[in-house]
């Protein structure tokens, strides 16, 4: 393995099967899916621009000026969703591992030329935080054990909510009543928002991806293969920066559940999916989880493009490129036969790389 600055592996692990790679580059070992460690991005990006040398390969630009586009989205690959993390999606190394092997073949072989990652981020007393709410004793809410909770008024003029965890057999398990902090007529508005828009219940979870700790990171596996890719096509990859907004979640990348036209991300992404997502011929989406952020990331794009059948048809879920926190979701399920209807293609990560 090639020589990291730390390295922390599970006690147990077993690496995932992936494609094949039609070039191993020097960073590459499977088990760094499963690392935490410091990703050496100067010399992933050295040995992309060195391989694009020896071999000619033309920039990724290039290529999508001759017609070549086809795109990969990355949804929330970061390091507060692994295995480990503060709020751990299972199988997310796994992922990771796969989406990263294709990634590669990919690069190397003029099929990707552009790559789009979305990454979470939280200002502290964000309204998705556990330790944002009180219990009834005036403590903060804890959700380390549990890690996710919904809400549900009960009492409008004091901000009062019934919260309710999930057993991993789905469950309920009642956690009693909680108050937001402070602002509690502001969570109010917004629980009427979230049942006006249909968007469902407020959602609370640990606390994860706070900014300016390690849990905004993408995992180092895909920070090195993105590295590469840069030296490799020139390839420039589009982040989507979402969470920055104290009073309001995101469900998925592309909007925040509330408006908010004072901040830079409060309104809808179109610029980026009119300059990255509208003109391509393929979309390939991956991430997690299934049937949270990426769910949304889906379901937001198929409803954008709902009157463009077109770019419907160019659309394709990787199946073994997510993972879900609650396995076969009924609404994700329905999604699926809403997209196959409607023309999107779904794979897996080891099928051939043709549009």
């Amino acid at each position: 393995m090639t020589a990291l600055n730390v390295l922390t592996l599970p006690d147990s692990f077993e690496v995932a099967q992936h494609v094949p790679l039609e070039y191993k580059p020097k960073f590459w070992d499977p088990e760094k899916a499963y690392a935490d460690y410091s990703p050496d991005i100067e010399a992933a990006t050295l040995e992309g621009h060195e391989f694009r040398l020896e071999n000619k390969l033309k920039t990724a630009q290039t290529l999508w000026e001759e017609g070549l586009r086809i795109a990969i989205m990355m949804t929330d690959l970061q390091h507060d969703f692994r295995p480990g993390g503060r709020l751990p999606v299972a199988g997310t190394d796994d992922v990771v591992l796969r989406v990263c092997a294709r990634f590669l073949n990919g690069i190397v072989t003029d099929y990707y030329t552009l790559a789009v990652d979305s990454q979470d981020g939280h200002p502290a007393h964000h309204i998705s935080y556990d330790t944002s709410w009180q219990t009834a004793g005036r403590k903060p809410f804890d959700l380390r054990v549990h890690k996710a909770a919904v809400l549900e008024l009960v009492d409008e003029k004091r901000g009062v909510f019934r919260a309710t965890s999930f057993a991993p057999d789905g469950s309920p398990i009642d956690m009693g009543l909680v108050q937001r902090m402070f602002n509690q007529q502001q969570s109010v508005q917004y629980w009427y928002h979230l049942q006006a828009t249909g968007q469902g219940p407020i959602w609370l979870f640990a606390n994860h991806c706070r900014l300016g700790t390690d849990g905004t990171n993408l995992h180092p596996l895909v920070a090195e293969v993105l590295a590469f890719a840069e030296g490799a096509r020139m390839l420039e990859p589009v982040p989507i920066f979402k969470g920055h907004i104290r009073d309001t979640d995101w469900f998925g990348p592309l909007e925040p559940c509330m408006p908010d036209p004072s901040h830079p991300q409060g309104q809808f992404q179109k610029p980026i999916v009119d300059t990255s997502f509208k003109p391509v011929d393929r979309l390939e989406c991956t991430g997690v989880a299934e049937d949270f952020c990426e769910h949304n990331m889906r379901a937001q794009l198929m409803r954008h493009f709902r009157n463009d059948p077109d770019f419907l048809r160019k659309m394709a879920f990787m199946t073994d490129g997510t993972a879900p926190i609650v396995p076969n979701a009924q609404h994700v399920l329905d999604l699926n036969v809403e997209a196959r209807a409607k023309g999107v293609k779904f794979f897996k990560h080891d099928e051939p790389l043709a549009a």
